[in-house]
């Protein structure tokens, strides 16, 4: 059974296995190691994921959706086709995906994975990508923080040479930041910070909302179709400024067109914002680290946003070293969660590392400062702990003749105690306690799984205990039970007839992106084809294919 490492990214997920000494990326049934992280619902009700899915995007956004990462464990969902699907849900179609095309890269089954998260998922995100593997028939017994999996990515092909790191992913929707010590192949995670609500989706957004500003046009009154129209032809202008200084936006809208000019500097001015939300990472980690930037040996750049010279010259110029950008930032993160995967099953055993528990964990305690009933945070595991932590903090009683303790127990770096995440809470009785006489012992103990146990044992030495386990959605058992029943119900294409409807998804695509005589072209040359998909003559179909793939290209290039 083969053990394999899974990057579920905000725009792109890729899988990769450590095997026979070397790590091998995975193609997908497209023959590409890339799959978008997208999902559309077909009008013969199957699935599509991947390539096809984002091209629907634009196409039928009524039965598609994207970038659901950002809301894992926020108990949102969507509606695709009548059907509400939540993040969760949708994130195991990608996994059940990924896992399918795996099987048949590597011709056996595949049970068991380890999946990159951003360090910055609070617990219930960490919950929910538990419970997204689980119902795709993954067992997912680690989770790897992604700036932790990039760095093993980058250290495996330097032979984990000695040194103080600085890792910065920068994705599509999230941003990490990690200090990183390595000595004598034993890695340790100082520390993290990050921002979950920080991506290359906000230059896009910078970019549409200049297009817009700069061409009159009213953002709200736009309709879905156009909006995906634009943004996509932002996120190319994106792309395209990381190789060329200044890039043309033409967009037909309405039987009108519309353009922008835009250079490099011109998107450096309107992004302020989006650089000043990478420095407070940075700085806060090296902080954290208990470290200066001057330790730093290297910093290392992973994540497709750290492709843009903007991007890199920025971190330059707060760091004041030179970014290595020798890993693949698209793969690096896939490839650290197999290497991981290959330490865990003893395939790698010279290596080890440490990580850290991203946020403080504590409780809830009455604010004798104030002295107004309100509620203060006391920090029992600070954050950037190493794991598996345990520590034990003793606690006073309340209140004259305290008979009964409630112990809440919360994640978070905020004093007050309901701006943080409740995990739950304890109560057990007690001999009575006066004012501020011992009353209890707290111990909350952080294993390597991310699972949480809290014990509280009063001075009689009566003990309650409580596992908060991170696999344990916030979902009733019997509602993750009723979604396993509707993900098994979900069928995805076939390989093969997900060839032809990805093509037929990029036309329609082009289609609505395109002025009225490409449309003729495209038009006739995807009708020629889906009349030959009917009479299914392969011959047919092969040439039908390559003439609409090949017009295809030449529109969009």
């Amino acid at each position: 059974m083969a053990k394999i490492g899974i990057d579920l990214g905000t725009t792109n997920s890729l899988a990769v296995v450590y095997k026979d000494g070397q790590i091998i990326r995975i193609k997908n049934s497209l023959d590409s190691y890339i799959t978008p992280s997208a999902v559309s619902i077909d009008d013969d009700g199957k699935i599509l994921v991947g390539e096809a899915a984002r091209d629907r995007l634009i196409s039928h956004p009524d039965g598609s959706a994207s970038e659901f990462k950002r809301n894992m464990g926020l108990g949102t969902s969507v509606d695709l086709k009548g059907t509400r699907y939540t993040p969760e849900e949708l994130s195991s179609l990608i996994l059940k995906k990924i896992k399918a095309d795996c099987e048949a890269f590597l011709g056996e089954p595949v049970e068991e994975a380890i999946i990159s998260v951003p360090a910055y998922f609070d617990d219930n995100a960490r919950r929910a990508t538990r419970v997204a593997a689980d119902l795709s028939g993954l067992k997912v017994e680690r989770l790897i923080n992604e700036p932790s999996a990039a760095a093993l990515a980058f250290l495996s092909r330097t032979g984990y040479e000695d040194g103080t790191y600085m890792v910065i992913d920068f994705g599509g929707g999230t941003l990490d930041v990690s200090v990183v010590d390595v000595f004598d192949n034993i890695i340790e995670i100082l520390a993290v910070a990050g921002n979950n609500r920080l991506g290359g989706k906000d230059f896009n957004e910078a970019i549409v909302k200049d297009f817009c500003k700069k061409n009159d046009i009213d953002q709200d009154t736009l309709s879905f179709v156009d909006k995906a129209i634009i943004y996509r032809a932002a996120e190319r202008v994106k792309i395209e400024l990381t190789d060329t200084p200044m890039v043309m936006m033409e967009i037909p809208l309405d039987k009108n067109k519309y353009m922008l000019t835009l250079n490099v500097p011109e998107l450096i001015k309107m992004s302020r914002q989006i650089f000043e939300g990478v420095r407070e990472p940075v700085r806060k980690a090296v902080h954290d680290s208990r470290k200066k930037l001057q330790d730093i040996d290297r910093v290392i750049l992973v994540g497709g946003s750290c492709r843009m010279p903007t991007v890199r010259e920025f971190i330059k110029r707060i760091t004041g070293i030179e970014p290595d950008t020798s890993v693949d930032p698209e793969t690096a993160i896939a490839e650290g969660a197999a290497i991981y995967a290959a330490m865990k099953n003893k395939d790698l055993k010279d290596i080890v590392l440490t990580d850290i528990c991203p946020f403080t964990l504590g409780i809830a305690v009455n604010n004798d400062i104030l002295n107004d009933g309100s509620l203060m945070m006391s920090s029992i595991i600070p954050r950037n702990s190493t794991l598996p932590s345990s520590i034990t903090r003793s606690y006073s009683a309340a209140s004259d003749n305290q008979k009964e303790i409630r112990i809440q127990i919360y994640q978070g770096e905020n004093i007050d105690p309901d701006k943080n995440l409740f995990l739950g809470e304890l109560k057990i009785e007690c001999p009575p306690t006066r004012l501020r006489d011992k009353i209890c012992d707290v111990k909350l103990t952080y294993d390597i799984n991310g699972i949480l146990i809290a014990d509280v044992i009063t001075t009689d030495g009566n003990i309650s205990t409580k596992a908060l386990r991170s696999n344990n959605n916030v979902l009733t058992q019997e509602q993750v039970e009723t979604m396993r029943t509707k993900m098994e119900e979900a069928i995805l294409v076939s390989p093969e007839d997900e060839k032809y409807r990805a093509l037929i998804a990029r036309a329609e695509r082009v289609y609505e992106e395109s002025y009225d005589e490409q449309r003729g072209l495209i038009t006739g040359f995807l009708m020629a084809f889906k009349a030959q998909l009917t009479r299914r003559d392969p011959i047919k179909v092969k040439e039908t294919y390559k003439a609409l793939s090949d017009l295809l290209d030449k529109l969009e290039y």
